[in-house]
């Protein structure tokens, strides 16, 4: 099969880059591994309000509106982190993924499901991939969008991501209503944190990110949250995926580019990725309608792509390396006497205030600090 740009991924990112790019005017296919569309996503949807307003989500696949959350220390000492005005929403992943799909194959996208890619050749005119069941696409250029795949990766001469964490989630129902949550420690998580994001009063998403001991962090925030009387005391079911802690060697090659968590775009500190994804997609779509037009797809040519992408976001994924590890050295007790003290000298509050500190942004907290070093020594 023939086209002029294969789109390899079918989650958020690779169906809106497939989208652009047929909007562009290109013949686009879109080629995903699961059969069809996957309706339980392990994603809490989390987006800032700056990525739906740019990006135009609204409307029925918005679950909730977070101004406010909830940060609990390894010993159960709460900090409130609160605004005035809504800093986040809650995306249904697998509804918005749907929508997004149906608007792309309406700009003229074709779709193909249950293909597993398991080669990758450039021609020297085009690129040639292979899926497991036998099939065979051809194409000018290809964007690998399959989130954290180091097989394909491989194949396609991009290196590999060779860090990843466990994010684990599943849907609770509550007991009473409750705020966005999160949860800190050792225990509960291994760099990262836990936490339990209301879909409304009667159900919730709750869900972690570890480095390691995935199944025994979930037992032990299960049991905290549960002490707490949020949920009833039964099993959770939970999906588990892989999330990248790192970047691709290279995000570029021979008619090649990579795109969301399959290039490592996501926040470090957190593994949110679709707001860096979707502005990094658009990096790709820009460039490839370039050097199609010009037909100069060498891997010369498209490496303008990922200067492009690290002058938008290389600064924010670099600090943003840099405070995870700080904050995964740290012991439950040293953490103890951190939350203690933001609690006593208005840290948070005088944080909040700062309306140019965002939830997407965090190098931006960590530069004014840095700008301020009687706030950090208080801190």
């Amino acid at each position: 099969m023939n086209t002029d740009i294969l789109v390899i991924g079918a989650g958020p990112v690779g169906i809106y880059t497939a989208k652009c790019l047929a909007q562009c005017g290109y013949e686009v296919r879109l080629l995903g591994k699961r059969p069809e569309m996957v309706k339980q996503i392990c994603c809490t949807g989390l987006i800032s309000t700056e990525c739906a307003a740019t990006y135009g989500f609204h409307g029925e696949y918005i679950q909730n509106h977070f101004s406010e959350a909830t940060v609990y220390s390894p010993y159960g000492r709460k900090l409130l982190l609160k605004r005035d005005t809504p800093q986040a929403i809650m995306l249904d992943r697998g509804g918005f993924q749907a929508g997004l799909l149906k608007q792309a194959v309406n700009c003229g996208v074709q779709t193909n499901f249950g293909c597993q890619v398991n080669g990758l050749e450039n021609t020297g005119n085009g690129i040639c991939i292979t899926t497991k069941g036998g099939q065979t696409f051809f194409a000018k250029a290809a964007v690998l969008a399959a989130g954290y795949n180091t097989e394909l990766s491989r194949a396609a001469g991009l290196g590999e991501i060779k860090h990843f964490a466990f994010g684990l989630q599943g849907e609770v129902d509550t007991s009473i209503p409750t705020a966005l949550s999160l949860f800190t420690g050792k225990a509960i998580s291994q760099g990262y944190f836990g936490w339990l994001s209301p879909i409304n009063d009667h159900a919730a998403k709750m869900g972690l990110l570890t480095r390691k001991n995935p199944n025994e962090c979930w037992s032990i925030l299960h049991n905290t949250i549960y002490k707490q009387g949020l949920i009833p005391d039964r099993n959770i079911k939970y999906a588990c995926r892989p999330v990248p802690a790192g970047n691709l060697s290279a995000s570029f090659g021979d008619r090649v580019l990579a795109v969301g968590d399959f290039a490592g775009q996501l926040k470090p500190t957190t593994g949110g990725g679709i707001y860096f994804g979707l502005l990094c997609a658009d990096l790709a779509v820009a460039c490839l309608d370039k050097k199609i037009k010009t037909n100069k797809l060498s891997k010369a040519d498209m490496a303008e792509y990922e200067k492009s992408w690290k002058a938008l976001i290389g600064s924010e994924l670099y600090i943003g390396k840099l405070l995870s590890r700080i904050y995964a050295g740290l012991d439950d007790r040293l953490l103890e006497q951190i939350f203690k003290k933001c609690a006593a000298n208005g840290m948070i509050e005088k944080m909040a205030a700062k309306s140019h500190l965002g939830f997407d942004w965090h190098g931006k907290a960590f530069a004014h600090l840095l700008k301020n070093p009687l706030d950090l020594i208080r801190s």
